[in-house]
């Protein structure tokens, strides 16, 4: 009975977890350029049930002892890659990213983060920044042009006042190995980290493009998002249930001997 107990209690934690991340899913349902979160389960050790004491019978020569497991944890919490949807905003300095690829934005402590989230602006000097005010790593723009017109490949133009396009530079996106492995750190920025690999930057091809005057909306479903909370919710209350069962039996064998 005590691991049916710890197997129930385990089961909860698990399950508490999952509404965790469903709840961060919903809560982001409007975030630009986040990407849902997915758990994964995984259950744990398992305790041969052939023991003295214990009414089982012993396995056959050559057969599968009899086992028991001692209940379910939570493995990853694995992001879900696939793109939003594109919202069309008409501001110049509006980007989304097609395909695969990061903005790169330098935070004030030096370090390089990377985010999807393409709603920026210009600062006093002219920087590109982030809706927080992190510079991105972006080609200097000419003080006092009017309009900045970006190509699908990345190519930064500057439209002078009497019409004339000067070429600027070319937007470098980040791309990782395993974008799965980046760091969460606030703010739509993530982190390179050993899992992830290094950052590799290179300018965007045929297959992935850049969108001027659009926005990556957060790819999470509330329909889904809701049915998974209905599930874990059940999931939850019957591990409750097996908990409470178990604290009934423990209490009617520990009244035997009254």
């Amino acid at each position: 009975m005590l691991r049916s107990l710890w197997n129930a209690a385990s089961g909860m934690r698990a399950q508490q977890e999952k509404i965790d991340v469903t709840a961060n899913n919903i809560a982001n349902v409007n975030t630009i350029g986040f990407k849902k979160k997915t758990t994964v389960f995984h259950d744990l050790l398992y305790q041969s049930l052939e023991r003295r004491g214990n009414a089982v019978a012993p396995a056959v020569a050559g057969g599968r002892p009899s086992t028991a497991g001692v209940g379910s944890a939570v493995a990853a919490v694995r992001a879900d890659l696939r793109a939003g949807t594109y919202l069309q905003t008409g501001r110049a300095l509006d980007l989304a990213v097609v395909g695969e690829g990061f903005f790169r934005v330098e935070l004030p402590d030096g370090r390089i983060a990377y985010t999807r989230d393409g709603s920026f602006s210009l600062d006093a000097a002219g920087n590109l920044v982030t809706a927080q005010g992190q510079r991105v790593s972006f080609p200097a723009l000419p003080l006092g042009q009017q309009e900045i017109k970006i190509s699908p490949q990345g190519q930064v133009s500057a439209v002078e006042p009497n019409g004339d396009q000067v070429a600027v530079g070319t937007v470098s996106l980040a791309y990782f190995n395993n974008p799965q492995g980046l760091e969460q750190l606030g703010g739509n920025l993530l982190l390179a980290t050993e899992a992830s690999g290094e950052a590799e930057n290179r300018a965007s091809g045929n297959a992935t493009k850049l969108m001027q005057g659009y926005l990556e909306s957060s790819n999470v479903d509330l329909s889904e998002e809701l049915v998974n909370l209905l599930a874990s919710q059940r999931a939850f209350e019957l591990n409750s249930r097996a908990l409470r069962t178990s604290d009934e039996m423990w209490s009617i064998a520990n009244q035997i001997r009254r």
